[in-house]
C-alpha cells in the first residue's frame, strides 16, 4: 500500500518545546517521531509514502532519504506552495502523485501501532472510505465521531465536545475515485472533505480498540516521550 502522511502544519501549540522545528521531527529518544510512525507503517504493509509537507518542508527534505534507508519505505515528498490546510495538502500529494485504487491517509503528528493500519486496510474492502476510530473517555482534544449500528458514519464534530465518546483517530483508506475532481485549494480534510463523505453516507467508521497517541500538544508530547516503547500494542 501506499500512504499519504500530512506533515505541513506549523505545530504552534509546540513551539515552546520544540522551536521552530516541523513537529513530524519532534526528537523522539534520539529519533525524529516521524521514524517511529514510518516503522509502524512498514510493519502494517505500507511500501511506499507520499509525505504532503508544508512549514519547515526542509527539515523533511534533509532527512528523506535516510528516513527511507531505515524504514524501508520509499518517500516522495509533495511541498505546498503556500498553507493549504490538511485538506488542500491531501489534494496537493495526490496531484504530486497520482493515488492507487486504494490508499493510507494519515495525519503525522499521532501515533498508532502496526496493528491498527492492518486493521484498517481489512476494513476498507467494502464500497464506503474508512476512517480509524478510538473510543477516549474525554473527546475534548479530538473530533468526535458517530456512527450506527453498520458502522456508517451519520454525523462529525470537529472537536468541543466532553465526555466519553468515539473520536477521529486520524488515519483513513479512501479510494481513488473519491477525492477525484476536487478543485486543489486551501482547505480542511477534518471540516470540508469527510463532512461531505458523511453527508453522502460514504464514509464508515472502523473502530480500534488500541491506543491514539497525539503529539500534537507539550502534555501529550512529553508524555509519549515517557511512554514510548517498540513495539507498542494493544492495551488488556
Amino acid at each position: 500500500p501506499l500512504a499519504y502522511i500530512l506533515c505541513g502544519g506549523q505545530g504552534t501549540r509546540l513551539r515552546s518545546v520544540i522551536g521552530n522545528t516541523q513537529k513530524a521531527v519532534a526528537e523522539i529518544h534520539g529519533q525524529p517521531f516521524i521514524a517511529l510512525l514510518l516503522r509502524e507503517l512498514r510493519e502494517a504493509g505500507v511500501t511506499e509514502a507520499v509525505l504532503c509537507a508544508g512549514y519547515r518542508a526542509d527539515q523533511l527534505l534533509a532527512m528523506a532519504e535516510k528516513l527511507s534507508a531505515e524504514s524501508g519505505i520509499a518517500l516522495d515528498i509533495a511541498v505546498e506552495s503556500e498553507p493549504l490546510g490538511t485538506g488542500g495538502a491531501l489534494l496537493n500529494g495526490l496531484r504530486h502523485r497520482a493515488p492507487p485504487p486504494r490508499y493510507f491517509v494519515l495525519n503525522a503528528d499521532t501515533f498508532l501501532a502496526a496493528e491498527a493500519y492492518r486493521q484498517l486496510w481489512a476494513a476498507s474492502e467494502s464500497s464506503r472510505e474508512t476512517m480509524l476510530t478510538v473510543h477516549a473517555a474525554n473527546r475534548a482534544r479530538f473530533g468526535s465521531v458517530f456512527f450506527d449500528a453498520k458502522g456508517v458514519v451519520t454525523r462529525l464534530l470537529e472537536k468541543g465536545a466532553s465526555g466519553p465518546g468515539y473520536v477521529n483517530s486520524g488515519a483513513y483508506v479512501f479510494s481513488r475515485a473519491s477525492l477525484a475532481g476536487l478543485p486543489l485549494r486551501p482547505c480542511s480534510l477534518e471540516r470540508d472533505i469527510l463532512p461531505a463523505l458523511a453527508e453522502r453516507r460514504t464514509l464508515q467508521s472502523a473502530a480500534y480498540a488500541g491506543n491514539l497517541i497525539d503529539i500534537g500538544a507539550p502534555e501529550s508530547l512529553e508524555t509519549f516521550k515517557k511512554e514510548y516503547s517498540y513495539p507498542m500494542r494493544t492495551r488488556s
